[in-house]
């Protein structure tokens, strides 16, 4: 009966590797690791029992068109879609997390030691323990770069898949340590064009249809985000995937811009606001920015993610 006691007390005053006091100690993470094509997501699939699987690859692959999506990117060199996918990815599994879902498994290449950092860093804050974060690394499955070319099912070409082979024997083994000790995933603030909470596309849609008829025809509509600093990333990086509810308020137009006032979260802009439609002769989204004469509308929310939109 003592020991039990003395291994309850234990239970309750553990910490973390970041002195965080260990809440949650019987919830797991697991962060998935490997060349594409060497059996990382077959075996995500085996060990998710009655978890949740979060990678990046399905949520683009859920876009209808992989290659499409890489090949867009690659050829107008803005990669600002891709970070949206990360960030969504990241706010899906901390959702996973803060639900108590058992074991949140994140199956990303997770190659070098910061692709996983926000994951394990969300889950340390929020009470996870060490020992509960498991890295289980597949590497290449035991096959050679052509094998990995031919059996992977995102077309991962084999110029790639050297590299991405030379990217993984170079960090070497994976460990909590080393993660935590590398630097942050997301880009220097001067990489950021801005920080926005960025809607989802229920709320895009939505967005649009309860304002539809006061959008004038053949402007071009928008209702992407709400701006929270142009030019910068927001101050605190754990924000960063966070979900949002933001409330609208009031409706307002001038003859370059409409615009939605919005509440539910810090903006640097005076009149914080999403920006549903432009006119296409030469209106710009920051012209909303100007709009002096905003109604009152019935109120209603709608949901975005604290995104850094890169430059």
């Amino acid at each position: 009966m003592k020991q039990t006691i003395k291994n309850i007390l234990k239970e309750q005053t553990m910490r973390n590797m970041l002195g965080v006091l260990v809440t949650r100690p019987k919830q797991e993470l697991i962060v998935m690791r490997g060349i594409s094509g060497g059996g990382k997501s077959t075996k995500a699939k085996s060990l998710v029992g009655e978890g949740v699987i979060h990678s990046t690859d399905a949520l683009i692959e859920a876009t209808g068109d992989y290659r499409g999506f890489f090949e867009k990117m690659i050829e107008s060199k803005n990669f600002a879609n891709l970070s949206r996918m990360h960030a969504k990815n990241l706010a899906n599994a901390k959702k996973s997390m803060d639900e108590g879902v058992s074991p949140v498994i994140i199956d990303n290449t997770n190659l070098t030691a910061n692709e996983s950092k926000a994951y394990v860093k969300y889950a340390l804050e929020i009470g996870f323990a060490d020992d509960n974060i498991k890295i289980v690394d597949i590497g290449t499955g035991g096959l050679v770069a052509e094998d990995l070319a031919a059996r992977n099912t995102h077309g991962v070409p084999l110029d790639k898949i050297k590299q991405m082979i030379d990217k993984y024997k170079s960090t070497g083994e994976l460990t909590l340590k080393k993660i935590m000790g590398s630097k942050d995933m997301f880009p220097a603030s001067s990489d950021v064009l801005y920080s926005a909470v960025v809607l989802d596309e229920n709320s895009h849609n939505f967005l649009l249809d309860v304002f539809e008829k006061q959008i004038p025809t053949g402007w071009t509509k928008i209702a992407h985000h709400m701006t929270i600093v142009f030019g910068k990333g927001v101050e605190d990086k754990k924000e960063l995937g966070k979900h949002v509810k933001l409330i609208v308020t009031h409706i307002g137009k001038n003859d370059k811009a409409i615009a939605v006032l919005v509440e539910g979260y810090p903006s640097k802009n005076a009149k914080p606001h999403i920006t549903l439609a432009v006119n296409p002769d030469g209106g710009k989204p920051q012209m909303s920015n100007d709009i002096t004469d905003f109604k009152p509308v019935a109120q209603f929310p709608v949901i975005g993610v604290v995104t850094e939109v890169k430059k």
